[in-house]
């Protein structure tokens, strides 16, 4: 009996221990999303059929009534924030 309650003390204790444990509180990344105000005021750069705005230092693009983003900025889109794709000059 000695053993039971020694062996159930060993386990329960720690494991009981382990599932009361709370990590402590993480910071979340807040997303912020162009405004309409934003949409409206600036022409977008199509990509993949999406517009795309260039907005607080990433793209984003409407699909489907919600926000989407790129983890990794893609390169033409890259390339048109750097001011040489999909743009044409007059004077040259």
């Amino acid at each position: 009996m000695k053993t039971i309650a020694k062996l159930l003390l060993a386990t329960v204790v720690p494991l009981a221990a382990v599932a009361a444990y709370a990590p402590p509180a993480s910071a979340q990344t807040v997303y912020y999303y162009p405004s309409a105000a934003y949409v409206a005021s600036y022409e977008p750069v199509y990509y993949n059929g999406y517009a795309h705005y260039y907005y607080n230092n990433a793209w984003y693009y409407r699909d489907h009534g919600a926000w989407r983003g790129y983890a990794v900025e893609p390169g033409y889109l890259h390339g048109y924030r750097g001011g040489w794709a999909g743009r044409r000059h007059g004077w040259r």
